[in-house]
């Protein structure tokens, strides 16, 4: 998917709920998000049945990191709901190699970074912060990124990664230009 696209289909959701927390968007679009033990083998998972959507997030894991997941099965549920009428999502991942599975991960990933973090407000942080402190005052768990390598920082890397190349939307330029 392209990221324009996945970039304004974020501004146009936020636009039409008047709010970017991916709780209140779920609430609103009638999602339901239940916590269970998922026995730390999933961290969470979206699906569709019976005409109802549903995301489920493993209970034994930290809200600020919750709050990422529940952003992500939201851009699922966004972008990928016709797939997701036939199949579950099951991970969140970040790819090494884009083939159509990965790259929804990745679409949802992209996702979430747009819904969770404000340019503006990242680059301006980066100027006065190491990346470690901007993660820290963003409420981004930095040490999943450590300890994983699967987390919001990883998010958080993408967005700024794609300012720099691409731009933000409505921006003039690339951050790196």
């Amino acid at each position: 998917m392209l990221t324009e696209y996945i970039i304004s289909e974020t501004e146009k959701l936020a636009d039409k709920y008047g709010t970017k927390d991916p709780y209140l968007i779920c609430a609103a679009r009638g999602i339901k998000i239940r916590r269970m033990d998922l026995k730390r083998k999933l961290k969470g998972y979206y699906f569709y049945m019976s005409r109802i959507e549903n995301i489920v997030i493993d209970e034994n894991l930290p809200d600020i990191f919750c709050r990422i997941l529940v952003a992500h099965e939201l851009g699922h549920a966004v972008l990928h709901r016709r797939t997701a009428m036939m199949k579950g999502f099951t991970e969140l991942d970040i790819p090494l190699s884009y083939d159509k599975e990965d790259s929804m991960e990745r679409d949802a990933n992209l996702f979430a970074a747009e819904l969770l973090l404000d340019d503006e407000e990242v680059a301006s942080l980066l100027k006065e912060h190491t990346f470690f402190e901007t993660a820290s005052l963003l409420g981004v768990p930095a040490a999943n990124v450590i300890v994983g390598g699967q987390s919001s920082l990883q998010l958080m890397y993408d967005a700024i990664a794609k300012a720099l190349l691409l731009g933000v939307y409505g921006g003039s330029k690339p951050w790196g230009k």
